[in-house]
């Protein structure tokens, strides 16, 4: 049965809506979700909060200006689900746009666990990396940070979960949720705060005279990632991130997006030049997760990396190969428990256990 919720809503800010120029009925609706000024519904790029008010921004961009001018060679070290892709991929793309050497290493889930490990500080040290970046995860990888230290490399934490009561040290951190960090929205996703770090990045460079401000590198061309990791991830969505994702979808509506935003439309049979949210969120992040649910996040990062039609296609219908088993894998899953549940006879000395059964991890 259909349940109506009513929401409680402040008059006083319905009214100043509506003298705003909103209709009356939309006024009260805004301001039973909070809304307590048009201003707020702003979809705008000029109305995103400045990328200087997000703490160390500044001091990311002039360690990676540095890197990109000496020639380094600069890893990214990202997450295994949506947002740590896309977050990844806007890396990539981006320091790529102005004249990074750049690599990127996904843990396994199984094999590595979570985030910067002294594991992957090694594997990425054999690589012949110079620079680690991490994105959308880093703030509580201590002990990577101190191997990464202790084997010569400079590091850029880059994340958005809150932070734990010790901090990395002998980094960079870029995180809204770090203590000191005054910067108005505290519900950036990874990608959100790597798009940040690139933009002042960009403005950094343009300081020191590599380009002038109409031929810099078109960091909106972007967007379409940032929007798909920021809905993915299910952060609240405030006034700064609804204009990235509105942004995104925007581009996205215009056939302006990533070969592998693309092909990930067409595998989901899904309309691009009717993007909505339920799009993104439901039918293009799952099949991301999949492969770092499943598989390997790399191939993910791949499709959003790459330029090359065939090879995305190719990646596309992996990925939707993958989320179908990862639904399959679900379903018997679920089947079994409820089976289990039907059939359990309970007593004093007994206890329900599927230890037996095959679950994936």
């Amino acid at each position: 049965m259909t349940k109506i919720a009513i929401r409680p809503y402040d008059s006083e800010t319905a009214e100043k809506l509506s003298r705003q120029g909103l209709h009356p009925v939309l006024a009260r609706i805004y301001a039973a979700r909070g809304i307590t000024d048009a201003n707020a519904l702003s979809t705008a790029l000029a109305d995103l909060l400045a990328p200087s008010s997000l703490l160390n921004a500044d001091k990311a961009a002039a360690m990676l200006a540095n890197a990109i001018g000496a020639g380094k060679k600069i890893c990214i070290i990202a997450d295994y689900d949506c947002d740590g892709a896309t977050a990844c991929a806007v890396a990539i793309r981006g320091l790529k746009m102005m004249g990074g050497n750049v690599s990127f290493l996904v843990p396994d889930r199984f094999l590595n666990g979570y985030g910067l490990t002294p594991a992957i500080v090694s594997e990425a040290h054999r690589l012949g990396a110079q620079m680690l970046v991490t994105v959308d995860n880093g703030i509580a990888s201590i002990d990577g940070v101190k191997e990464a230290i202790r084997q010569g490399m400079d590091v850029l934490i880059t994340d958005h979960h809150l932070p734990g009561e010790h901090l990395p040290e002998n980094c960079i951190i870029v995180n809204p949720n770090q203590p000191g960090c005054s910067f108005k929205s505290k519900n950036l996703a990874g990608v959100g705060v790597i798009f940040y770090v690139m933009l002042m990045l960009r403005a950094e460079l343009r300081q020191r005279g590599l380009f002038e401000k109409q031929n810099q590198p078109r960091l909106d061309s972007l967007l379409d990632l940032v929007a798909l990791g920021t809905v993915a991830d299910v952060v609240h969505m405030d006034k700064n991130n609804r204009i990235l994702v509105a942004q995104g979808m925007k581009r996205i509506a215009a056939g302006h997006m990533h070969p592998g935003t693309a092909a990930l439309f067409k595998i989901a049979e899904r309309e691009w030049r009717q993007v909505s949210v339920f799009d993104l969120g439901f039918m293009l992040a799952p099949r991301l997760n999949a492969a770092g649910r499943l598989s390997d996040m790399t191939l993910g990062v791949e499709c959003l990396t790459t330029d090359d039609a065939n090879r995305v296609r190719e990646i596309a219908q992996e990925l939707n190969n993958i989320n179908r088993e990862r639904q399959e894998i679900e379903s018997s899953m679920h089947e079994e428990a409820l089976e289990k549940l039907a059939n359990y006879q309970p007593d004093e000395n007994s206890s329900l256990c599927v230890r037996d059964s095959y679950w994936h991890q």
